[in-house]
């Protein structure tokens, strides 16, 4: 959508204090400097869901870092690159860490219908071992296969299920593999996501090209260019726009071809470090002031007025129900915010200071579980889990010779609930504890009798006297409507929701996970640089 630019010495509200508006203001504030700002945040802390506290040891005084949020970026996407240079400009290039694409650590897991971790191939013998232990091939993906070339593409939204059933005549490959892959991002149901929202390139080439395999065989045989004219095409129009408004000495082409054998990008500190630093240098260096604990109450997007106060644009990043209630009644856009779906996750952070937690033979980034539909009905809701310390033990410094120290102690993270909890109740925290140490005995194999389980709790300062050998800790977090769901309908909920910003003039925008381009931190940091270009 259109958006007007603004007056000279114009005042802009951002809603909430997230990576997604701390960076739509940062990129403003850069392209704009007559504008001011106000950031009105319900919660004390700037970061939103990039949340990176310490677990403090009092007898050793160690820190260990629990991420309570995302905690890597994958691939290389511009709005990585943007993040990644704003703190070069805050001096803190050295937090930027990496995982090189051959590291144990990038190794990926799923469990198969027995609930054994199986890894995903990256060689013949893992692919004999995937492939023999994961049912992924069946009669029905055969005879799809070799019908597909000939299956008549569709116009019309349908769900991920729904395009590969329609496809391959097969549910094997949603149900085994590719729903694994959706509870890791959006987790989320396969059946209800929209194909249109989360994988629009597979609806591009089946229109485009008319079969997913023509594609697939046209690419490998397609010849290579050479490498020069390769790296030049890559550089985006929106990374060179960005060079020229906002960072002129970036050298962006060359750290995107730097990070090409890098799939995996951490910030040593955790992912808060860059919200954290950027809410300061705001504060301290542009026409900023960020109000804490401070949730938006009232919100006019016809006037502009937000909390009793008066401005010429609002950006809003929170949740679309949040918002909802701030707005003016019988408002147009009410029923749309609140048609918005939202899935909760459960958290859990365990550390050990022996290494105890990990499958010895089976290092890297953790493992997923698909839904293996008329299989098990996942009564723990598990969607994966992170394998944190191997993670930290395989990162290496981007711009020095620095590398982690590896240590015994084993780190994970344990998601649960997604669109597993859209069907239930929500278990309380007590039985979501309980089925965290099931998760521990069942799937990793950890003999809890011989251990000692402290849980630091929710409401509690992450802190713990000691960390004996012995000693599990578990730390969890209950993530309230965290994700919002792409579902069927969702690209026509935002094409009005759009509309009607432009129809009633609407002084508002909206950045962050929803009407934007995609759930992801790199999605949402590409979506901020971009308003802002429009509002300048």
């Amino acid at each position: 959508m259109s958006l007007p630019a603004l007056p000279k010495n114009g005042k802009v509200a951002v809603l909430g204090a997230g990576i997604s508006g701390l960076t739509f203001t940062y990129f403003l504030s850069r392209l704009r400097p007559d504008i001011s700002f106000q950031i009105f945040e319900k919660s004390i802390r700037p970061g939103g869901w990039m949340n990176s506290p310490h677990l403090y040891v009092s007898d050793t005084k160690e820190s260990i870092l629990l991420e309570k949020g995302p905690r890597t970026l994958r691939g290389v996407k511009n709005g990585s690159l943007f993040m990644i240079d704003i703190l070069r400009n805050l001096n803190l290039q050295d937090q930027v860490e990496v995982i090189h694409k051959s590291s144990k650590a990038n190794r990926k897991y799923i469990t198969d219908a027995q609930g054994e971790i199986v890894q995903v191939p990256n060689s013949f013998a893992t692919a004999v071992d995937f492939f023999k232990r994961v049912k992924v091939v069946d009669g029905k993906l055969i005879k799809g296969l070799l019908k597909e070339p000939f299956v008549k593409p569709l116009a019309e939204d349908e769900t991920v299920e729904q395009f590969f059933k329609r496809r391959l005549g097969s549910t094997s490959l949603t149900d085994n593999v590719a729903s694994a892959i959706i509870h890791g991002v959006y987790a989320g149901d396969i059946g209800k996501l929209s194909i249109k929202s989360v994988m629009p390139f597979l609806k591009d080439v089946e229109s485009q090209s008319g079969s997913i395999v023509k594609h697939i065989l046209k690419s490998l045989t397609r010849k290579n260019t050479k490498k020069e004219e390769k790296d030049v095409s890559e550089f985006s129009s929106e990374l060179q726009l960005y060079e020229k408004l906002i960072s002129p000495q970036a050298n962006l082409l060359a750290l995107q071809n730097n990070l090409k054998a890098f799939p995996m990008i951490k910030f040593r500190d955790g992912m808060e470090t860059l919200p954290k630093n950027l809410a300061n240098y705001l504060v301290n260096n542009t026409n900023t002031k960020i109000h804490y604990g401070t949730p938006v109450q009232q919100c006019d997007p016809k006037t502009g007025k937000v909390n009793e106060q008066q401005f010429d644009h609002i950006r809003s990043t929170i949740n679309t129900h949040a918002l909802a209630q701030a707005l003016p009644l019988n408002n147009p856009l009410i029923p749309e915010l609140k048609a918005v779906q939202y899935v909760t996750v459960f958290l859990t952070n365990v550390y050990t200071k022996k290494p105890i937690l990990l499958p010895k033979d089976k290092s890297g980034f953790g493992f997923l579980r698909p839904r293996h539909r008329n299989i098990d009905s996942n009564p723990q809701a598990l969607l994966g889990t992170i394998y944190d310390s191997d993670v930290e033990n395989h990162a290496e410094s981007l711009f020095s010779e620095a590398r982690a120290t590896p240590g015994e102690y084993n780190k994970i993270t344990i998601m649960m609930g997604g669109h597993y909890y859209s069907n239930w109740n929500i278990p309380s925290n007590k039985l979501n504890l309980k089925i965290v140490k099931d998760v521990l005995q069942e799937k990793l194999n950890v003999n809890l009798s011989k251990y000692r389980v402290k849980v630091v709790e929710e409401s509690q300062d992450l802190k713990v006297d000691s960390i004996e050998p012995n000693d599990i800790i578990i730390s969890y977090s209950l993530h309230q409507d965290c994700i919002p769901q792409y579902n069927l309908g969702y690209q026509e909920l935002k094409s009005k929701v759009l509309d009607i910003l432009e129809k009633e003039h609407y002084k508002l925008s909206f950045g962050g996970t929803v009407f934007a381009e995609g759930v992801g931190v790199p999605d949402c940091v590409s979506n901020s640089f971009a308003d802002a270009v429009k509002l300048m």
